[in-house]
């Protein structure tokens, strides 16, 4: 008996050996395959156990002037393939400001009004995207995704007449009592908005769980830590904007919809960054009026954006994670990618820059999700609760922009998880580093 327990326990232990050896092997040596392969695992379903939210960053089609056509999302193939690998999405492009305004730097019409809590009434303008929102609501119901709200405030891609005089961009700047009231309208409009769709035609069941409230109000270098280039600040001279905003997403938003600040740049090389000191005082700033007497602000989670790249390291991560937990809020990783500087062969994927923190992309990728796994969320206390992969495939990556390329070594990126190799289309196909995450949950 003792003789058959020590040949069935070799055995065992040869095949779980010749089983890690494999797929470790195939993490360098792996075969591209269609996303939608059947022996390809899903992103999602994989993770199920460790978050309830992961999915990824898509377009649907921006129409404005200037802005492109049909992408992504609206084909039936790339839905086929986030309903196999995602349960959620963000919307690149189309939920921000601009695009739901959808003015073009024209003047809007104007044909309502609107009387907010401070008592000022105002005159509205037109929002020309409310449509679009219906539309890629509609898409994901049908393929059965949720949604982060991206997003309600932002000093960029926000139409320069909304904050001033008559909507005109050529006008002075509103008060700040106006702009309060713009603010408040704004968001009651577009969080009814989606209420009211969803009430309609989803059971009341909500897509959108979570909204970036406000996202990047923090600078880049300098003294300030607000930016004081933003028209926000123009108007408020102060941070108040930010009180405001989550504030009145509190006063409309379901109270099961987690409300979120975003933003990006706390990790500097292996450390945080100076950045990451301000985020913690944008919080502290929100978090310090949630017991007001009146209109309390409402702060569920910290968005950390995670533009990261091979010369950070998993450490920092971590470092960054936990002190936004320490606040007693919860963190969700909202667009993730890493950069891979430059020489890197996106064949074997190997990276080979100086003073890289990582040898590979999947190196990378496996330690960061490590990370998010050991400070995941569970019923007992605060951790990462979602995980947003920005972009599908390496051929459409932001960080392949002229304006962004020079902060990765001014060479092609690859930092994602599918490569798209037909540019006609619609199909993805995996690389090293989707399997290298897939290994970290296993």
């Amino acid at each position: 008996m003792k003789k058959n327990k020590i040949t069935l326990l070799c055995m065992i232990f040869v095949f779980v050996m010749t089983v890690n050896c494999t797929f470790a092997a195939s993490n360098s040596t792996v075969t591209s395959k269609d996303w939608l392969d059947p022996s390809v695992p899903s992103f999602s379903k994989t993770y199920e156990k460790y978050f309830e939210h992961v999915g990824f960053a898509v377009e649907y089609g921006n129409f404005g002037n200037g802005w492109g056509t049909k992408q992504e999302l609206y084909y039936d193939e790339v839905q086929k393939g986030l309903a196999k690998h995602a349960n959620q999405i963000t919307m690149g492009n189309e939920f921000k400001p601009q695009f739901v305004m959808a003015w073009w730097g024209n003047k809007p019409t104007v044909s309502g009004s609107f009387t907010a809590s401070n008592g000022v009434t105002i005159k509205t303008p037109v929002l020309n995207g409310l449509q679009r929102i219906d539309d890629i609501l509609a898409i994901c119901k049908k393929n059965n995704l949720k949604m982060r709200g991206h997003t309600l405030g932002w000093h960029s891609q926000t139409e320069d007449g909304f904050f001033c005089k008559d909507y005109d961009k050529s006008k002075a700047l509103v008060s700040r009592d106006e702009m309060e009231a713009r603010l408040e309208w704004y968001i009651k409009t577009v969080l009814e908005r989606v209420d009211n769709w969803e009430k309609k035609n989803n059971n009341g069941q909500h897509i959108i769980w979570a909204w970036d409230v406000f996202n990047e109000a923090t600078p880049d270098g300098g003294s300030s830590w607000l930016r004081t280039d933003s028209k926000w600040y123009s108007v408020y001279k102060n941070g108040d904007f930010l009180v405001d905003a989550f504030k009145y997403a509190n006063k409309y938003a379901p109270k099961d919809v987690k409300l979120v600040y975003n933003d990006y740049g706390g990790i500097y090389g292996t450390s945080v960054s100076d950045k990451h000191a301000k985020q913690l005082r944008v919080v502290d700033l929100i978090l310090s009026h949630k017991d007001d007497a009146t209109l309390p602000t409402r702060l569920d989670a910290m968005g950390l954006q995670s533009h990261h790249s091979v010369k950070n390291s998993a450490g920092a991560v971590e470092k960054e994670i936990t002190d936004f937990l320490a606040k007693g809020i919860d963190v969700q990783i909202t667009e993730l990618d890493i950069g891979t500087w430059n020489s890197y062969d996106k064949e074997k994927d190997i990276v080979g820059v100086s003073g890289k923190q990582f040898n590979s992309l999947s190196d990378a990728y496996k330690a960061y999700f490590q990370v998010y796994i050991k400070n995941r969320k569970t019923a007992s206390k605060h951790g990462v609760e979602s995980i947003t992969v920005w972009g599908l495939n390496d051929e459409n990556t932001w960080l392949n922009m002229e304006y962004q390329k020079k902060w990765l070594g001014n060479c092609n990126q690859f930092p994602l998880l599918f490569t798209k190799p037909n540019s006609n289309k619609w199909v993805y196909y995996t690389k090293p580093a989707f399997y290298a995450v897939i290994e970290a949950a296993n």
